[in-house]
């Protein structure tokens, strides 16, 4: 079947919503930066108060907004967020470069394409078995060592087992990214989230967790199922995938993903020992983030020599290791961007002292809300609030001192403030432009946020109903 004869029928019967031409999301990003410098003209600047908590980290001090001079961003403020959360991000960027490089040499000595192929032959005609897998391995992560934004580098990987099961890019990047998101989002173990709002409100540390176990079970089987039902659906019919075009552009450039089980599926003793090495690798990671509080600065040094390791456990050269690694890191370079870029736009809201502003404006809105509605509204609220401040310790950090003692005077327990936070903050975080994680994870997997948008919609909204269901029970029963 040629390609002209496809390319009529792949908008067919779509809205033309669905069928324009996505904005580049460095120009989607830069709009809101435009827009956030405007309001930084518009919207009264005001400020809290801040003290220290416990752990030394800053949090905000209820009651003690107050007006503060106008301070609009200049012209050269405005040009320098954009450094400026770039640098703020460095830690985590270079994380992503490193680790970037690492998996290219990784994938050179062909490991992780035999260990796939090994896979999919074994489970062939179950890999809606694989999608739970994995997806339920990431929501472990995301549940026990707040694994998020590290989940960019998976996602190749992911990918290229998507498509040699017949799926596409979109169900790659899911089994990854969604995955982790269930988990950080419930946050059972969150050493993140979780511990830093609980922390802040004042509530033993992990506490509740039982009821964050029920939640992650029954939110990460939706999560499963709807994924598994794209998937089979692009896998019985290629032209109903969102990323069509990216599908078809990968098939032209000769990459095909295809399984070749007689010379790919054996695993040689270089392969071993590759893996070995990823498996130790992997294994300290995990070790150093459940009980050294290490994060990407930490884990960056490890992904470094599990590369160099891996490359000369694998028979590579030492030019070779060194190219590889410079074209892995230059792979990476786009969600690298994304993830500063994101940062900027807290950063003008801050320099324009506007971000209090909204923060008390919002809270006032839940104030007078009726009491049955005050937790969902917290919901609500965070939601909108994460559209500009896409990080769960920060975000934490700056909302959890304001809904904690509202939550107190309406009666509603600081055990389901904090879920209603966590729900809100995590599951946007798949649909919110701003969301580095996304952007870095879409952008590793060549699709834009349009398309992306198109799946990732639906599952927010199963997303967001069961969060709001599990809310109202925790309402109900008074969780503790």
């Amino acid at each position: 079947m040629s390609n002209s004869s496809n390319k009529p029928e792949k908008h067919k019967g779509l809205p033309k919503l669905f069928t324009m031409e996505m904005p580049h999301t460095y120009l989607l990003i830069f709009t809101i930066l435009i827009i956030c410098a405007l309001l930084t003209y518009i919207i009264p600047a005001g400020q809290f108060d801040t003290a220290p908590n416990e752990t030394g980290r800053e949090i905000l001090i209820p009651g003690t907004f107050h007006a503060v001079e106008q301070s609009p961003v200049s012209l050269y403020q405005f040009f320098n967020a954009i450094p400026t959360g770039l640098s703020e991000m460095s830690s985590l960027i270079f994380f992503v470069m490193i680790a970037g490089g690492s998996f290219a040499i990784i994938n050179a000595t062909q490991t992780i394409d035999i260990v796939i192929n090994k896979l999919v032959k074994a489970l062939e005609g179950k890999e809606h078995l694989i999608v739970f897998v994995i997806m339920f391995l990431f929501s472990l992560l995301g549940g026990l060592i707040g694994f998020d934004s590290e989940c960019v580098i998976f996602v190749p990987i992911c990918i290229t087992l998507a498509r040699r099961m017949g799926y596409d890019s979109i169900t790659g990047i899911a089994m990854v990214m969604c995955g982790a998101f269930v988990g950080s989002s419930v946050g059972t173990f969150n050493p993140y989230a979780t511990a830093v709002a609980q922390g802040i409100v004042g509530l033993p540390i992990f506490s509740g967790a039982w009821y964050r176990m029920i939640m992650h079970v029954v939110i990460l089987i939706a999560v499963v199922v709807y994924t598994t039902w794209y998937a089979e659906r692009v896998k019985k019919d290629p032209t109903r995938s969102y990323c069509y075009n990216v599908e078809q552009a990968h098939l032209k450039s000769g990459k095909v993903d295809q399984l070749n089980y007689t010379t790919t599926t054996t695993l040689s003793v270089r392969n071993t020992l590759v893996l070995i090495t990823m498996v130790a690798g992997f294994a300290i990671i995990i070790y150093g983030a459940l009980e050294m509080d290490w994060f990407a600065s930490e884990m960056a040094p490890i992904f470094l020599a599990m590369g160099i390791i891996a490359g000369v456990v694998g028979g590579l050269s030492g030019n070779k290791i060194c190219q590889t690694w410079i074209e892995g890191a230059r792979s990476m370079m786009f969600a690298c961007l994304v993830i500063g870029m994101g940062r900027g736009i807290l950063v003008v809201m801050e320099d324009g002292m506007i971000f209090h502003t909204i923060l008390n404006a919002l809270a006032g809105v839940l104030s007078i809300l009726p009491s049955s509605l005050i937790a969902v509204g917290m919901f609500v609220i965070n939601i909108i609030i994460n559209f500009f401040v896409p990080s769960g310790s920060g975000l934490a950090a700056l909302v959890m001192p304001l809904m904690g003692p509202l939550a107190q005077m309406t009666g509603i327990t600081a055990q389901t403030a904090v879920i209603a936070f966590q729900c809100a903050a995590g599951f946007s975080d798949c649909v919110i432009p701003t969301s580095s994680t996304t952007n870095a994870c879409i952008g590793a997997g060549g699709v834009n946020f349009l398309q992306w948008i198109r799946f990732a919609g639906k599952l927010a909204l199963i997303e967001w109903g069961l969060s709001i269901v599990f809310i109202v029970i925790a309402t109900m029963i008074h969780l503790a």
